[in-house]
């Protein structure tokens, strides 16, 4: 594994809670992974409900924090092949998935990526089999993966896999069952220039390349960005929003778009993938002159950002402690407004700023384990739920890894 690479496996941070949604397939989003209680408020549960579509599970040893690497690092397009820098050395890659179907079961592997002894591997199925994944290689060696996320919903999940390999294999199996499916890793094409992948917008330091691929009625675009200094983990898309827990007043555009000579706005379906530097939307609309594609805002996190440690004292039964302390996160600020106990539930008032164009979307709140957060639209604060028996007498609160929604023009001509 090259030095750049370890880099950027060292500098992303592991995602939050995973979900999968299905919509044709299966799609990617972030959420919080918020618990009810039969007595907290309808507000709360109805949000938290909307986040959460389906829930999948996740074993994390590595695999997102690889792929989000690599795919920042090669700007990795499946079914357009792979493109990287020229001084990485060789990186081998699936240039187009591999499907498998009989009598109505399927397996499809979306993508693969070898860089050294790692290969990552992402299927897509309905079969019903799906606790194990192996892979084969030439000589007959069978692989079990070091790292995996699975998810699923209704008859279909998905999985992606990180296996360790040895040797200069191509061509690999994957077996899951009684199914086994040959796929073949080939060398990498290579580019002088990230921009020369397609037509491109840049704005505060950020590009953001678009490329196209017309499927008759539909138009599928895939996203790649660069970016010198930030981490972008998301591009527009109002389905995988949090803001109104934090900020119930946003008024922006809240996905991307397409726009046409005529002025009229065409919004894409949920992706097939939200990744961390790499998302596929389509559009139903046919390709033609004059499309643009409008991006009002990417999504940045700052994951070595933390506040302070703050310590509460647990009030009695009906009591309400003010609090009323400011803690610095970066350029933002979260206020503790008070805290009170109802019973056997603690519940924290919280209120976050934001920039003039910079939204804080998230936050990873440590130290105190809650069981949901909503809005309370008659104050207007961020209100964290505590079980009393997680808080006991006292406990201890601070705020870390914010993501924010930061605004910009990011307008892509994609003729």
């Amino acid at each position: 594994m090259t030095d750049k690479l370890r880099d950027m496996l060292n500098s992303i941070p592991l995602p939050h809670d995973l979900d999968e949604r299905l919509e044709l397939g299966f799609e990617r989003g972030r959420e919080y992974k918020y618990l009810r209680k039969a007595r907290l408020k309808k507000t709360l549960i109805a949000a938290a409900a909307s986040l959460a579509i389906i829930i999948g599970s996740i074993n994390i040893i590595g695999i997102e924090r690889v792929e989000a690497a690599i795919k920042q690092l090669l700007q990795y397009v499946p079914g357009y092949n792979v493109l990287v820098e020229k001084d990485e050395g060789i990186v081998l890659a699936l240039h187009q998935e591999v499907y498998y179907e009989k009598d109505g079961t399927y397996v499809k592997i979306t993508a693969a990526s070898k860089i050294d002894d790692e290969l990552t591997l992402t299927i897509e199925s309905n079969y019903k089999d799906n606790q194990e994944v192996l892979l084969k290689d030439e000589k007959n060696n069978i692989l079990s993966p070091k790292g995996w996320g699975i998810a699923g919903g209704g008859e279909f999940w998905k999985g992606e896999y990180l296996f360790k390999v040895e040797g200069e294999h191509t061509e690999y199996s994957l077996i899951t069952g009684d199914l086994e499916l040959s796929f073949k890793l080939e060398k990498t094409k290579e580019v002088e220039d990230f921009l020369q992948l397609g037509p491109y917008g840049q704005d505060k330091g950020i590009s953001i390349v678009a490329i196209k691929k017309p499927m008759g009625d539909k138009l599928m675009i895939s996203l790649l960005n660069r970016s010198e200094e930030k981490i972008i983990v998301d591009y527009p898309f109002a389905e995988n929003l949090l803001t109104t827990v934090w900020n119930p007043t946003l008024n922006i555009e809240k996905t991307m778009y397409l726009i046409d000579r005529d002025g009229n706005k065409t919004y894409p379906t949920i992706p097939s993938s939200f990744g961390n530097l790499m998302s596929d939307f389509y559009f139903h609309t046919a390709d033609k002159e004059g499309l643009k594609l409008v991006l009002p805002y990417v999504k940045i996190n700052y994951p070595d950002l933390k506040t302070d440690i703050i310590r509460i004292q647990t009030p009695g039964d009906g009591e309400v402690e003010k609090i009323d302390k400011i803690l610095n996160l970066g350029k933002f600020e979260i206020n503790i407004i008070d805290v009170r106990r109802e019973e056997d539930e603690i519940i924290i008032s919280l209120k976050a700023n934001s920039t003039e164009d910079e939204i804080l979307d998230d936050i990873r709140i440590r130290g105190i384990s809650g069981y949901g957060i909503g809005l309370n639209e008659e104050t207007g604060y961020t209100e964290l739920f505590v079980d009393e028996k997680e808080a006991g007498k006292g406990f201890s609160i601070y705020f870390e890894s914010p993501t924010t929604l930061l605004l910009g023009n990011w307008e892509i001509d994609l003729d």
